[in-house]
């Protein structure tokens, strides 16, 4: 019932909130996956195309996502761009992302980002960006989001039906790619043969 929820913000959810690593990134797989701004395109990432970067150590553990994690663009255009890592890749966070650790005897880490890919998060951040030439915002800023909040296993019940969806458009996704490969090879192979 919408009486048991309650209301809280981003930062009072997370156990910890950070910036990311300053890195050039190379094509070398020299080190961990360096995830950029770039490589979150409309909350997805294609990891084939993520490029690596030198880390020692110490910051490879300081700055490695884990599972659960969020990452928020925070300056320019992409300014709230987010991600939720699954943890199924070795990487590490680019500076210009700040990721949100969320405490998960809290809340589910996939609901609280289901929340911050609604039209109230996009509201939220063009209400809040500041500066002219490069507007963004910061991880106090961002961690102002309001979230209304269900008990744990509403959470998990919603959290299923929208990964269930995404599922769903993600195998549609790949229909599509694997239909127009098909096809553009079948051109490809009709104009080879036809007569000039």
């Amino acid at each position: 019932m919408l009486s048991e929820w309650t209301q809280t913000t981003l930062e009072a959810l997370s156990r910890s909130v950070s910036y990311g690593y300053t890195e050039s990134a190379s094509s070398d797989p020299i080190g961990p996956h360096f995830l950029r701004i770039t490589d979150i395109q409309n909350g997805v990432v294609d990891w084939s195309s993520v490029p690596y970067c030198p880390i020692s150590s110490k910051n490879h553990q300081k700055y490695k996502l884990k599972g659960g994690d969020i990452v928020v663009a925070r300056t320019g255009n992409s300014t709230g761009e987010n991600y939720f890592f699954a943890g199924d890749h070795d990487a590490v966070f680019a500076s210009y992302l700040i990721r949100f650790s969320i405490d998960e005897t809290l809340a589910l880490p996939k609901f609280v980002w289901y929340t911050m890919r609604s039209p109230n998060w996009w509201a939220f951040v063009n209400q809040s960006k500041t500066g002219s030439a490069q507007a963004g915002a910061n991880a106090k800023i961002l961690g102002r989001f309001p979230i209304d909040l269900p008990p744990l296993s509403e959470q998990s019940r919603i959290a299923h039906i929208l990964g269930s969806l995404d599922d769903k458009i993600e195998l549609n996704r790949r229909m599509n790619a694997t239909l127009i490969g098909m096809a553009q090879a079948l051109f490809i192979a009709g104009s080879t043969i036809l007569p000039r």
